[in-house]
């Protein structure tokens, strides 16, 4: 058995993706599988992933090409083929410090954990900032401070494959399904205080923005919800997951709603988050998170209401800082 899978989906990142392979292929980990997913591309992605598997015959690098199904079915047919003990995720334009897996891989099997978070730096054009995750405790605080993201961690491949959970159809928010869910079944976590991978914002991803990403998000949290109710987490959860709600369709669903150039839609894609969550969680301005981690963000939640909703909006939109 390989020690450490590393799942690589590629989607028309032909002058990224190299860059990517070359952080994976420089670990000091030498027992590292690299799955590498071709989702389609309209680009060379292909022929690049091709070129770099046969320059380096040695590296244990496999290239899969599919119909183009989005990220989050390119994720799952990752996870199909994983050989390894541990697996981890890597975005096509992003990299990741060389000793990553071996010092992540370490920690796991000398504490025997079903996942380990370690922190991460935010990179774009403006440079680069530390972001720190953790520690906290497994249970509802993880779920409130937990960044669900799927790349700064790594998980026991028996363990996730023992759980009925996968990557839900779409392009948005898969990665906060997959590991909102997995908060609840988790007991054995830990942590490496240390950044390893850059997570590269590309700025196309920020300015192309419509209501179908808001209303995935919202599909994405009823997933979320109708799982915690049928594996009886729900009640456990409940405060925790009215927050996580209040964090995207206040936060989130926000800041790129009020991207949307036409008024009538971006009014329009607002409220379809807005409704979600006063019809899922009616006394969400009571919630204990609120109060209990305060904070600008948190004060600013509090104050939204069905009056200043759309003057809250536009407020985030044009206050909230780069993550830079």
């Amino acid at each position: 058995m390989t020690a450490v899978s590393v799942i690589v989906p590629c989607y028309n990142c032909e002058k990224t993706v190299e860059r990517t392979l070359d952080s994976l292929r420089n670990q000091t980990l030498k027992d590292l599988e690299i799955i590498a997913i071709n989702d389609g591309s309209e680009d060379s992605t292909l022929s690049v992933l091709q070129n770099y598997q046969k320059s380096y015959p040695d590296l244990n690098l496999k290239v899969y090409s599919k119909q183009n199904e989005g990220i989050a079915e390119a994720r799952n047919f990752g996870l199909s083929k994983v050989t390894g003990e541990y697996f981890g995720f890597l975005d096509s334009d992003d990299y990741a410090e060389s000793s990553m897996f071996e010092d992540l891989y370490r920690k796991a099997v000398s504490e025997n954990l079903e996942l380990v978070i370690s922190d991460f730096w935010w990179e774009n054009s403006k440079g680069q900032k530390l972001q720190k995750e953790g520690p906290y405790e497994t249970g509802p605080d993880m779920m409130v401070q937990l960044f669900a993201v799927l790349w700064n961690k790594l998980y026991r491949t028996s363990f996730i494959r023992s759980l009925d959970i996968s990557f839900p159809k779409g392009d948005r928010y898969e990665d906060a399904c997959f590991l909102y869910c997995l908060t609840c079944r988790l007991s054995k976590i830990g942590f490496v205080d240390q950044p390893y991978v850059h997570y590269v914002q590309q700025e196309k991803s920020i300015t192309h923005t419509n209501n179908d990403q808001v209303k995935n998000m919202i599909e994405v949290f009823q997933i979320i919800q109708k799982y915690y109710r049928d594996h009886g987490f729900y009640e456990e959860y409940r405060d925790a997951l009215e927050y996580i709600h209040i964090k995207f369709f206040l936060g989130n669903s926000f800041l790129r709603s009020s991207k949307i150039v036409d008024k009538k839609d971006r009014e329009r894609t607002i409220r379809m988050g807005w409704d979600l969550l006063n019809t899922s969680f009616p006394d969400w301005h009571h919630n204990p998170y609120l109060k209990s981690l305060g904070g600008m963000k948190n004060r600013y939640f509090s104050m939204v209401n069905e009056h200043n909703l759309m003057f809250f909006a536009w407020l985030f939109r044009h206050f909230k800082k780069d993550n830079l």
